[in-house]
């Protein structure tokens, strides 16, 4: 399953070409997400205190439709053109969080540079950050709930 969430970033101004973040959720993935969030629900036992945790982490491909454009001809804008019509239809500025079709794919001229990408750890689900390469900029994704996550191990095991 592979979902898209909608990205916010530090800088008001600026979010580096990542509007969108992309996550493959495979049966490891999904395995690790959920033991990470049942570890931290028994940390909070003896920490009550506790709110998240990080791990280092670069399963979000960051993105934006429009990234690089001025610089390309108009014929290469045209997949991208498809790109942002997908990102339109599933309507992921309002929910957030959706489920991408079986064929959505991300060109690599669209995605952002980041570093020290991380997976927070929340009791209701994951979220991801990273700084923007070479700038004090971080940008963080929605939280993908846990029961998506559940949703999306059953899927793999039918």
């Amino acid at each position: 399953m592979q979902v898209v969430l909608k990205v916010w970033s530090s800088n008001a101004e600026y979010a580096g070409g990542c509007d969108y973040a992309a996550v493959g959720i495979s049966e490891e993935l999904a395995k690790l997400m959920l033991r990470r969030i049942n570890v931290l629900s028994e940390q909070k036992g003896s920490d009550p205190a506790l709110y998240e945790t990080y791990y280092w982490d670069s399963s979000a491909e960051y993105f934006s439709p429009w990234a690089g454009r001025a610089v390309e001809s108009a014929e290469n804008d045209e997949p991208d053109a498809a790109l942002e019509e997908i990102l339109d239809g599933l309507e992921v500025d309002i929910k957030e969080l959706v489920i991408a079709p079986p064929d959505f794919h991300v060109p690599e001229a669209r995605t952002a540079a980041v570093e020290c990408s991380q997976m927070i750890v929340r009791d209701s689900g994951i979220a991801f950050n990273a700084l923007l390469r070479h700038t004090d900029i971080y940008v963080t994704t929605a939280e993908i709930q846990k029961d998506v996550i559940a949703s999306a191990l059953s899927s793999v095991a039918v």
